[in-house]
């Protein structure tokens, strides 16, 4: 039979397990016998099972009412399970027959503050503190009441005796460490949690305060090793997972990010501030269509839950308006404003939204008020900039981009707003002062441009696409005649290229698509190929490539139920020809071109490097810049010794000079019959999203022709290079 001493021994050599068995036998064969239910007790309050202290507790002061040491433990279980009235009430009953006891008067407080009854609580801890001066815990908890009403000061002379008496005291450390954050002394916070965490290694809160001071300190590098620590403390802990996956989205740790963020969903499925996190991390790492699809999605699971939140509903709208879908992204912003009229960003982006529409007036009168009004927000000042040169405002739009950007302002607003100021300057004809701002604005861009790199790439594709080569693999047997592919450098007249196109009821004009991308990543899967395209291209046979190229041609095909001719604008698509030419033998291929000093000056001054776009590394850098053209002039000339399908240069500066000329060329070229809406292309009703959307909402004009002759003291290193 067990007995209590074997039962000690095994609590005494921690085999708990044993321990608990054998209590557990010892109880029940010795019901009435108090100092069981003690032992059993104490075993359980080993493992951490609260509820079972509670229990054996309880069965001892009902057989000994007498046992403070029984009753004391029901109430330290009591208070630690949350069960704080009850634990109030048993400290109570233990005062009756023990006032004097520090411990417990201290411990009365706490759960008083817990219950909301800090002024009751503060003189019990005052007594309990006279009683005994050198109780720690009673130093914490008065800390703890006095932090309450606001004294930090006053608190912190508290928690330091704690940690005086205490020096391994970790949550008086935390403690103090509290006090200092709110008094913003951040460097002795910093050293606060770090004591806390020294004696208490699995201290979830002190990893996540020191992780936030970490961060308000700018080491934000050490705060994810905090917030790490902190989700392997509680890998459940979906808030947790959320507050790392927003450190690491402001590192740019987009993958690790979003992994935490659907964890914290997966815990969580409800967790609406995580979907909207998540959705803006999805859009923010990859710019392409199919992640502002995702983000979308993520941003209707946040509106399920919070319906009303006017944040959500911005976020939805600019990831609608990234996919295209217009009128369901005005509806968006508009729910936003109704939520929450005063809401700059809604307003800046419907602005924008109706402006690339071609409704001036109705932009121009949503932000007017606001810049009335002395609006600060960067995106209002953003949008006004982009109408000033329809409303003749340019120089108060000028001012107040100026004015904002003289204050703090993350990285992505410094680029915007000085390619903002770039371009109001060169309309108000002040060409150094435009120059220094576009100068500035692309001296932001971290990247720097490899040009070997880009020299191996290319030679790889003029080799891998050798005349002999391109003779050897199979083509689709598709002669599909609805791709239009309008290439050449940004700059060079794509946009209105394709809006001439689009003004034909025949073509449907599709802007600038991923989807040759998005063929050329998935490649080398599916012809099962061992190498990266374009290597792959010897994996191609006649059975593998139709799939493919069928996939494309029936995405195409659900633009428009009727139209003949697609168009997709993306100007990179240069790089694809070859395997357009295997892909689409029935295709048409537009190659834009413009004056080359014209067309590089033109990427430096737009803002490509805003969002640090990945296909513009060289266009940060005027030198680069033109490196980078004369390879393309190389590859270009390339692709018209090897390309089968049928190709057109058409001239932007033969274009202004003679515009129905060249008009009728393009579209007899795609094999359409003329439609003098081509030439009133400024009259079509489609959103154009590039940066030239200004550009085809107006006549043709020349006032782009030979513009680089404006900043031609500022660009030699363009000029030397393009030279070669």
């Amino acid at each position: 039979m067990a007995n209590k001493q074997q039962v000690l021994a095994l609590l005494q050599g921690n085999r708990l397990n044993e321990a608990r068995e054998l209590g557990t036998a010892l109880c029940e064969s010795n019901r009435n016998d108090p100092e069981a239910w003690f032992l059993l007790a104490g075993v359980h309050a080993q493992l951490g099972v609260m509820d079972e202290v509670i229990r054996c507790c309880g069965q001892v002061v009902a057989l000994e009412p007498g046992n403070a040491a029984a009753r004391y433990n029901l109430g330290v279980a009591l208070q630690m399970r949350g069960r704080y009235q009850e634990a109030v009430e048993t400290y109570g009953k233990l005062l009756e027959v023990q006032p004097d006891a520090a411990p417990v008067l201290a411990n009365l407080a706490l759960a008083l503050r817990e219950l909301g009854r800090s002024e009751e609580a503060i003189p019990h801890c005052q007594r309990a503190l006279t009683l005994q001066p050198d109780l720690a815990e009673a130093h914490n908890t008065l800390g703890l009441l006095i932090m309450d009403q606001g004294k930090h000061v006053q608190a912190s002379e508290s928690f330091r005796q704690a940690t005086a008496l205490r020096p391994q005291y970790a949550e008086a450390h935390f403690n103090l460490g509290l006090c200092h954050q709110a008094l913003g002394n951040l460097a002795e916070a910093q050293a606060c949690f770090q004591q806390a965490i020294r004696w208490r290694p699995d201290y979830p809160e002190a990893h996540s305060r020191l992780g936030a001071v970490l961060i308000s300190v700018g080491k934000r590098e050490e705060a994810v090793r905090c917030y790490m620590r902190l989700v392997q403390l509680r890998p459940d802990a979906a808030q947790a997972h959320r507050d790392l996956g927003v450190l690491l989205v402001s590192l740019r740790r987009w993958d690790e990010a979003i992994s935490h963020y659907r964890r914290a969903i997966e815990l969580k499925p409800d967790y609406a501030d995580a979907y909207n996190d998540l959705g803006n991390a999805l859009l923010d790492s990859d710019p392409s269509p199919k992640s502002a699809e995702q983000g979308a999605e993520c941003f209707r699971e946040a509106l399920r839950y919070k319906p009303e939140a006017p944040g959500f509903h911005l976020s939805l709208a600019m990831a609608l308006t990234d996919i295209g879908r217009y009128d369901e992204a005005d509806a968006s912003y508009r729910s936003a404003l109704h939520l929450k009229p005063d809401f700059p960003l809604a307003a800046a982006g419907l602005a924008m939204l109706l402006e690339r529409k071609g409704d001036f007036e109705a932009s121009h009168a949503l932000l007017k008020p606001l810049v009335d009004a002395g609006t600060d927000n960067i995106y209002v000042a953003l949008s006004y900039a982009a109408l000033a040169g329809r409303f003749d405002c340019r120089a108060q739009a000028a001012a107040l981009l100026e004015g904002m950007l003289r204050q703090p302002r993350d990285e992505r607003q410094q680029v915007d707003g000085h390619f903002a100021l770039g371009k109001l300057y060169d309309e108000l004809q002040d060409y150094p002062k435009a120059f220094e701002h576009f100068q500035y604005a692309n001296s932001l861009d971290p990247r720097q441009f490899d040009e070997k790199q880009y020299l191996r790439d290319f030679d790889m594709l003029i080799g891998l696409f050798s005349p002999e080569r391109v003779r050897r693999r199979p083509r689709a047997s598709n002669r599909s005649k609805l791709p239009v592919f309008i290439v050449g450098m940004p700059r060079s007249g794509t946009s209105l290229t394709e809006q001439i196109l689009a003004s034909h009821p025949q073509v449907y004009g599709a802007g600038e698509l991923p989807d040759l991308t998005d063929i050329v990543s998935r490649l080398q899967a599916d012809l099962g190929a061992s190498n990266p395209y374009p290597q792959c291209l010897d994996a191609l046979t006649g059975r593998n490539i139709d799939p493919i190229a069928q996939r494309h041609l029936d995405r195409l095909a659900r633009f428009s139920s009727d139209a003949v001719r697609v168009t997709d604008k993306m100007p990179h698509n240069f790089l694809y020809l070859g395997l357009i030419d295997l892909l689409f033998p029935g295709a048409r291929i537009i190659h834009c071109l413009r004056d080359p000093v014209d067309t590089c000056l033109s990427i430096y001054v737009q803002p490509f490097n805003g969002h640090f776009n990945a296909l513009h590394p060289y266009a940060r850098d005027l030198r680069n810049l033109g490196r980078y053209y004369r390879l393309y002039q190389r590859l270009m000339a390339h692709w018209k010794t090897v390309l089968r399908i049928p190709l057109i240069e058409f001239q932007y500066e033969e274009l202004v000079d003679n515009q129905e000329a060249m008009s009728r060329r393009l579209v007899e070229f795609c094999e359409l019959g003329w439609d003098d809406r081509c030439l009133r292309f400024h009259e079509t009703a489609r959103v154009v999203k590039t940066a030239s959307h200004d550009q085809v909402r107006r006549p043709m004009y020349r006032k782009s022709v030979a513009r680089w002759k404006n900043y031609e003291q500022f660009i030699e290193p363009l000029l030397s290079a393009l030279r070669g």
